[in-house]
């Protein structure tokens, strides 16, 4: 009898040891599903469908802090890819592309109507009132320094001699598809490009934590500055997510403003570190000037 009974504890202590490795496992796949989705420990990027509806809103908790301030016309352009894209299956690559043909006839047409093209650093001073501007001013901007700034963009730009401002993702320089070293240097010299941090992992920042979102965007600015011996000034958030936290953590950086992709044509004090811009999707042609001035 005092067998039995020791042998159904031996299985009931089986079952229960069983139980719990499995318990176990479970959430250590359950938290690695949860980790590698958020991306918050990782230095990966990711590919969510890229922007999403509430990225294209002012973050509520931000609107009590704003003030009574004059507002300017001022279109930030935002492009990501100049190319033309060779995967018709490739969806999201071929919702954030401008073909060359068609960059190259925005630059003509900006050119053609006396148009006037400013860095994002410039903003500040123009909302100063340091700097003054034309009713026909813009600024091209340009996330995640793909390598076809470099082949298609910066030829159309020297060309026209019209400024852009380029976001770079520091871990990206020299992977495949992105700008290298070598031609973020001479992209830099020219004079027409400024370089802006778009962190170090293009994470979402307002899912990160604090400690997380803190070193994606001061390292960046960090690490950008003494590999091409500039100041970085101006910030773009990934995918535009936002809040009040990451956006204070920005200023705290030392970033002058921070683009963001709530659309809109005017700039203010209050928006300088979320600043509208308009997809250069929008345009075709001719309109684009009527779109600019509307």
């Amino acid at each position: 009898m005092k067998n039995k009974k020791q042998n159904k504890i031996d299985v009931k202590a089986y079952i229960l040891a069983g139980a719990l490795v499995v318990f176990v496992l479970t959430g250590f796949f359950l938290l690695g599903r949860k980790i590698a989705m958020d991306n918050s420990l990782f230095h990966t990027p990711i590919e969510p469908a890229y922007y999403h509806e509430e990225d294209f809103k002012k973050p509520p908790e931000i609107t009590i802090y704003e003030k009574k301030v004059s507002e300017i016309k001022l279109p930030i352009i935002m492009y990501h890819y100049v190319e033309y894209v060779k995967d018709p299956k490739d969806t999201i690559r071929k919702s954030l592309d401008v073909t060359p043909y068609s960059f190259e006839k925005q630059l003509a047409t900006l050119k053609n109507n006396g148009y006037q093209t400013y860095f994002v650093k410039d903003i500040p001073d123009i909302l100063a009132g340091k700097t003054v501007v034309s009713s026909r001013s813009a600024i091209l901007t340009f996330d995640d320094g793909y390598e076809d700034f470099y082949t298609d963009a910066f030829p159309l730009l020297k060309k026209y001699q019209l400024k852009g401002t380029i976001y770079i993702v520091y871990d990206f320089i020299g992977r495949h598809g992105f700008m290298n070293e070598k031609e973020l240097k001479e992209v830099i010299a020219s004079g027409l490009v400024e370089l802006g941090s778009h962190t170090l992992d293009h994470l979402s920042l307002k899912s990160l934590p604090t400690m997380f979102a803190k070193k994606q965007i001061f390292d960046s600015k960090a690490l950008l500055e003494k590999m091409f011996g500039i100041t970085v000034d101006s910030f773009a958030y990934p995918y535009g997510t936002f809040n009040k936290s990451v956006e204070d953590l920005v200023r705290q950086a030392g970033y002058r403003d921070a683009v963001s992709v709530i659309s809109g044509k005017t700039q203010s004090q209050n928006n300088l570190y979320y600043l509208s811009r308009i997809r250069a999707g929008y345009f075709e042609g001719s309109n684009m000037v009527n779109l600019l001035q509307k």
